[in-house]
């Protein structure tokens, strides 16, 4: 047999297998997702008999984020801020909070990752639109927002806006930002962010997966006798946990949005931490 034909023969045999790959990775795809659907409408059905309407849309997460340990970097920390501000004159006020006073004006941040700032007048312009500034801030500040849940008031020449931050596109229910303007611009900052520097990162792969957390949901919220008709959403977020200043931790959990509530549950054991009305 000449080279030719051996080649030809060898391309033959790996378009062949190619086939044969993609016919299982189709197959597998294609049972993997009539096991999703299987599993939801299992799912809607057991809401169904105790009254509850679980959401057709509703699309549950398949991947959890892992938990993060952060830690506080100064250096970085005055180089956002310098951003901002212009070049900062830094005071260590003590109990790990500084102080940073620039041309455009002044801030302090504190260990557990809450902070203020002041802005004078004509720094940051209001413009068209406030939460375009705001994010654009946010940026310069290098804290990563979620374009979820922005709320923005107005209240005559007066706006706030809050930022809901994320980390690795996961957001944080418990890390917002504040933005308050007067009439033409931004003057007021506040809120609390993730701290600088990943340093641990512990896997996900043995939490619950969605259907064992609705189920665990549904006997935590039998035994304290919630009552809601609906649920409407469920989504994987980060709490962020600070019990030592300069170091923070962001722990995975289920938001379960109701027609009531709001339900954040422990993503590791399923356990219900705590519940907020809907706005």
């Amino acid at each position: 047999m000449d080279k030719s034909k051996i080649k030809n023969f060898i391309i033959i045999v790996l378009v062949l297998v190619n086939v044969f790959l993609l016919v299982i990775v189709v197959s597998n795809a294609r049972e993997r997702r009539h096991a999703e659907l299987y599993n939801k409408q299992a799912l809607e059905n057991i809401f169904t008999e105790r009254g509850i309407y679980l959401n057709p849309n509703i699309k549950l997460p398949d991947k959890i984020s892992p938990q993060v340990s952060l830690k506080r970097d100064t250096d970085n920390e005055y180089k956002r801020i310098s951003a901002l501000l212009g070049n900062c004159v830094v005071d260590d006020l003590g109990g790990n909070i500084y102080s940073y006073k620039g041309p455009n004006g002044i801030a302090e941040f504190r260990g557990n990752g809450e902070f203020d700032i002041l802005l004078y007048a004509g720094v940051i312009s209001k413009g068209k639109d406030p939460v375009d500034a705001a994010k654009i801030v946010m940026k310069k500040l290098g804290i990563e927002y979620s374009d979820a849940e922005i709320v923005l008031e107005e209240n005559g020449t007066n706006t706030s806006i809050t930022l809901l931050c994320s980390w690795d596109g996961t957001p944080i229910y418990n890390s917002r930002i504040n933005f308050y303007y007067n009439s033409k611009y931004l003057t007021l900052i506040s809120g609390s962010r993730p701290l600088d520097i990943e340093y641990s990162v512990q896997s996900s792969e043995d939490y619950l997966d969605s259907a064992t957390v609705l189920m665990s949901f549904l006997e935590s919220v039998r035994q304290t006798g919630d009552v809601f008709s609906e649920i409407n959403n469920l989504k994987i977020m980060y709490t962020l946990n600070s019990a030592v200043s300069g170091d923070c931790t962001l722990k995975p959990i289920w938001c379960l949005q109701t027609n009531s509530k709001y339900y954040y549950i422990d993503a590791r054991t399923g356990r219900l931490e705590n519940a907020e009305l809907v706005p």
